[in-house]
């Protein structure tokens, strides 16, 4: 009996040499060949199941056996086949190339009012569907980098709205050392909703959404309509909506380009901006209005004929304050049904209330963090609780991600010691 058991954990951990041995770590950046600009967002296929998403530097990294075939996907840009064994440093994808300019059979006008009324038309059929994702937020700000990351179930359909946070936890990056949150309280969730159609959000009555109304939009927006091909034939349009020159209420305005299938006229992708946000920033012990810009980038899929939102990045920018935020659609992923905690008008109180599980994290990977979002993730707790004290590091957990480093592994956002075994931790502390 013993010694079937010392074979089958001598089977065991040779199977996992060999696994190790047949893939390799493949990391890279993806840009636009034209321009040279970083791509986020963009989807790799390994095989069904494995992937990953480029992050807002357009960085990706995962495992892949050396014969495997990467599929870089980009609507809007060619598709791109590469070798994992040879896949390059830099990969760049090129736009799809316009066919047609401006001069359509129907106007752009006519085009987004026939995408309104279907989006309308599926909202009222799936209005309730919903869907998991992982949801990263990083915030930069005075020489400090503040993580939160945290699993959320949302209702999917056109927009995202009704927020559940399952999961989550947050951890803070200074050269000052570990200090005091500047960031008491937040309430960007609201901006997860933000859409060229925002339905069941109320943040937003107040700004102009192009396909909301459709009358503000023919008042507001002026209209240009390309058609690109792709490599197989299939015809995109892709419609600008900008600002005109008339006279108007200083309100927040979302503008951005459309990609819509011609086949059946399928929102694929948007991106956008909206300039002068008003929003409250606590911190400090003060709070103050500060006006923002924010850059929004969603893909949709289908499915059963409804248009869910799968991915989408989100960015703040103004002077001395960055915030990205990724999300991610994970229904492929099984873990146990969690109620949840939903947002009133902070955000971080519900990541620090819904608790933190180890075993949910390997997801994370699907999109990289970057290098300021790796140290935050691996500094002290920014630990607003006092409960929340014991998930600071100690050295052993910091040797754990010196180890993982350097084996390439998957990194856990915040390791706990029942993960370590003895052996390990014994191995871990040796110089």
């Amino acid at each position: 009996m013993k010694q079937s058991i010392l074979f089958l954990i001598v089977s065991l951990m040779l199977t996992g040499t060999l696994n190790a041995q047949q893939h390799m770590q493949v990391r890279g950046r993806v840009v636009d060949d034209a321009t040279g600009e970083e791509l986020p967002s963009v989807s790799i296929y390994v095989r069904d199941g494995q992937g990953a998403i480029t992050n807002f530097d357009g960085d990706f990294s995962f495992l892949a056996a050396p014969d495997d075939m990467l599929r870089f996907s980009y609507i809007g840009y060619e598709k791109l086949t590469l070798p994992a064994a040879s896949c390059p440093a830099v990969v760049r994808m090129k736009p799809l190339t316009v066919t047609m300019s401006e001069v359509m059979v129907r106007s752009g006008t006519n085009l987004l009012e026939l995408v309104a009324a279907r989006l309308t038309k599926e909202w009222k059929s799936s209005r309730r569907k919903s869907g998991n994702y992982f949801y990263r937020l990083s915030s930069v700000y005075s020489r400090r980098l503040e993580l939160a990351e945290s699993f959320i179930k949302a209702r999917s359909a056109i927009n995202l709205r009704d927020l559940r946070f399952l999961r989550g936890l947050r951890g803070q990056f200074s050269d000052r050392g570990f200090d005091a949150s500047l960031m008491d309280s937040t309430n960007q969730h609201f901006l997860t909703a933000l859409a060229p159609m925002t339905h069941e959000a109320p943040f937003w009555d107040d700004c102009i959404i192009p396909l909301n109304d459709l009358k503000q939009y023919q008042t507001f927006y002026d209209t240009q309509v390309e058609e690109l091909t792709d490599e197989d034939g299939t015809i995109i349009y892709r419609i600008h909506l900008s600002r005109n020159d008339r006279p108007m209420l200083h309100i927040p305005y979302l503008e951005g380009t459309f990609y819509v299938a011609q086949k059946n006229l399928r929102l694929l992708r948007f991106e956008g901006d909206m300039r002068d946000l008003q929003i409250k920033v606590v911190g400090g012990g003060r709070s103050y209005m500060l006006p923002i810009d924010v850059h929004l980038n969603i893909v949709y899929r289908v499915k059963r004929r409804s248009t869910l939102v799968n991915h989408m990045a989100v960015r703040i920018q103004k002077d001395f304050l960055t915030t990205r935020s990724m999300l991610f659609n994970i229904d492929d992923v099984k873990f146990r049904h969690l109620r949840g905690k939903s947002p009133l008008t902070n955000m971080l109180h519900s990541i620090d209330e819904a608790g933190y599980d180890s075993t949910l994290w390997a997801v994370s990977n699907i999109v990289m963090r970057t290098n300021e979002e790796e140290a935050a993730a691996f500094s002290d707790s920014t630990g607003f609780m006092p409960d929340l004290s014991d998930r600071r590091l100690d050295p052993v957990l910091l040797n754990v991600r010196r180890m993982l480093i350097q084996r390439d592994m998957l990194i856990p956002l915040r390791p706990s010691k029942k993960e370590i075994r003895k052996e390990d931790e014994d191995e871990l502390l040796m110089p």
